[in-house]
């Protein structure tokens, strides 16, 4: 049989990757179609303005908002660890989460 790879769920991988300071790797396409792989990705680490700075806490969204709102602007902001950047990566584009294969199952 062929080197068949373990699937997973877009929406667990999107439950995962929403998990405060959790590391992994992705593979996805970019817009010119080639494949970009980050070894070391995280959730992008903005902090929110706080409230004894002088700025307003936003509301706290519960994972169901979140996802509405990735999947409604169809994007992710994530931060590669290695090079200390973030970039962005479109949901439509995932293709590996930790070495298995993202199953979309719209």
């Amino acid at each position: 049989m062929a080197d068949e790879k373990q699937k997973i769920t877009l929406k667990t991988v999107l439950h995962e990757i929403q998990e405060a300071g959790t590391e992994f790797s992705l593979k996805f396409r970019k817009a010119d179609g080639s494949i970009s792989y980050k070894q070391r990705v995280k959730k992008n680490p903005t902090a929110p303005k706080s409230a004894a700075g002088g700025g307003k806490l936003p509301p706290k969204k519960d994972l169901s908002s979140i996802q509405r709102n990735m999947n409604h602007s169809g994007a992710l902001l994530l931060f590669d660890c290695i090079h200390k950047q973030t970039f962005e990566c479109k949901v439509r584009r995932l293709v590996e989460f930790n070495g298995m294969s993202i199953f979309h199952n719209y």
